[in-house]
């Protein structure tokens, strides 16, 4: 069966079902919104891209150099934060005094040929990180599977792909440049200025602004990705060697179903090519069909029927070309996530019990988990610091409020011992993240007052979870 024909027939059987049997079947967000419109000479609103993080700042500024950010710390009152690519789910953004605009602070500004280290402007989206490094022959070791954020922000959150041999992009920060609150730009990396280097390269923007990231790189390589439908089962008990036999290795349990999708990536070989297309509008075919048949008593046998149906002649997927372009996925459905980073040795029980929990309690969601392991690194405030972890994402579209399956779900990362992602949803507080980075809260917090003892750079959310 083509892509176009089981779309055909899951949107058939979809809409015929909901029709005649469940009409009205998506479920809107009780969760207030965020008013878009403006007026002309008033401030302007902030909206993250989910939809579920707002402000009105009294100031909206983007410094196009190094000086302006200075002034702009230096004069500032109130509290003051910066922002991308605004692809962070949680509230590190949010201000009502100065939010500061890293657009313009993009490019590449520098490169080494023999040490593949390049330096870029910390606004640099991912997406054009990819062919400045191509352009003096280096690329990024790894890259997370969407390319929308700013280095900086990404930094900030320790964002990170998948495999088991590689680091959050945060491990692969060979020095940068941090404007303090107070108007200072210090340089630092593991030989200068050590402290704040560890502190600063996972920091949720609490120190200062990054204005420039030196990367460690290696060169441009090609890579080929391969998707397949399998039983999520078979993929947990062949996990491990599966993790050493690909550079990178990720998989997508669908909830109230036996299959995940697996995501295998390797080094491109001779003669590889590309087949089939990835179609980033799935989940919604997948929400079609699930709310056509998840009020039916017997739904998750229905809808586990229906996917062999849909997805059982679904041959893989192949896509072949430069590193930066195979790593990423275009993201065109809104949604809002939650993600936790548990031991490694603790994932497959932890991802069984979400999975089970949802099937138990009948929690009517849809949208696939990921699944990812990543290497360990010595990072104050990373997910990884100190140990390898599996990091397991759960998802709810942008229109229905995930307040209740998050509710259902974090107590499992909970009993993992899990460290949430700092830019996605969690609702863990100062004395619980103080307990999961036992080694060095305490550092990393010497160092914050030290550069910003008046507390500039913390909004209500970044006091809340650090206890300041």
């Amino acid at each position: 069966m083509t892509q176009t024909s089981r779309r055909r027939f899951l949107e058939a059987t979809a809409a015929g079902m909901a029709a005649t049997l469940l009409p009205g079947c998506v479920s809107r967000s009780s969760e207030p919104q965020m008013p878009v419109s403006y007026e002309l000479g008033k401030p302007l609103p902030w909206v993250n891209w989910a939809g579920n993080q707002h402000c009105l700042p009294s100031q909206r500024l983007g410094p196009a150099t190094e000086a302006e950010v200075v002034d702009i710390l230096r004069q500032a009152k109130g509290v003051v934060r910066a922002v991308g690519s605004s692809h962070s789910f949680s509230g590190v953004v949010p201000t009502s005094d100065t939010l500061v605009a890293t657009d313009l602070l993009s490019g590449l500004a520098s490169h080494d040929a023999q040490s593949l280290q390049a330096e870029l402007w910390g606004g640099t989206r991912l997406h054009d990180v990819g062919p400045l490094l191509e352009s003096v022959g280096q690329a990024l070791s790894n890259m997370p599977d969407m390319d929308y954020p700013s280095l900086a922000g990404s930094i900030a959150t320790s964002v990170h792909g998948t495999g088991p041999r590689f680091g959050s992009l945060s491990n692969y920060v060979a020095g940068l440049t941090l404007a303090t609150p107070s108007g200072e730009l210090i340089d630092c990396s593991a030989t200068q200025n050590a402290e704040i280097f560890n502190a600063a390269r996972t920091s949720l923007g609490a120190l200062g602004i990054v204005t420039r990231i030196r990367m460690q790189n290696q060169a441009a390589f090609q890579l080929t990705e391969v998707n397949r439908i399998e039983k999520t089962e078979d993929v947990l008990a062949d996990l491990d060697k599966r993790m050493a036999q690909h550079r990178h290795f990720e998989f997508l349990p669908l909830p109230h179903s036996d299959f995940c999708v697996t995501v295998a990536t390797d080094p491109a070989k001779p003669g590889d090519g590309k087949a089939g297309e990835d179609d980033p509008q799935v989940v919604l075919d997948l929400r079609k069909i699930f709310n056509a048949v998840s009020w039916m008593p017997n739904s998750s046998a229905v809808y586990d029927w229906l996917l062999k149906t849909l997805l059982g002649g679904a041959g893989s997927t192949i896509n072949t070309g430069p590193s930066y372009k195979v790593f990423p996925h275009v993201r065109v459905v809104r949604f809002r996530e939650m993600e936790y980073t548990v031991p490694l040795e603790s994932g497959p029980a932890c991802v069984r019990e979400i999975l089970k929990t949802m099937r138990d309690k009948k929690i009517p969601v849809c949208f696939p988990l990921e699944y990812r392991h990543v290497g360990a690194d010595d990072i104050w405030l990373s997910m990884f610091e100190g140990q390898p972890g599996a990091s397991i994402s759960v998802h709810q579209f942008g229109d229905t409020d995930y307040r209740p399956y998050f509710a259902e779900i974090e107590p499992i990362f909970w009993k993992y011992k899990g460290r949430p992602h700092w830019g996605k949803i969690h609702t863990l507080d100062a004395p619980r993240l103080s307990a999961l980075y036992s080694r060095h809260w305490k550092d990393f917090h010497e160092v914050r007052r030290s550069l910003d003892p008046q507390s500039k750079m913390l909004n209500a959310h970044l006091k809340h979870i650090f206890g300041a």
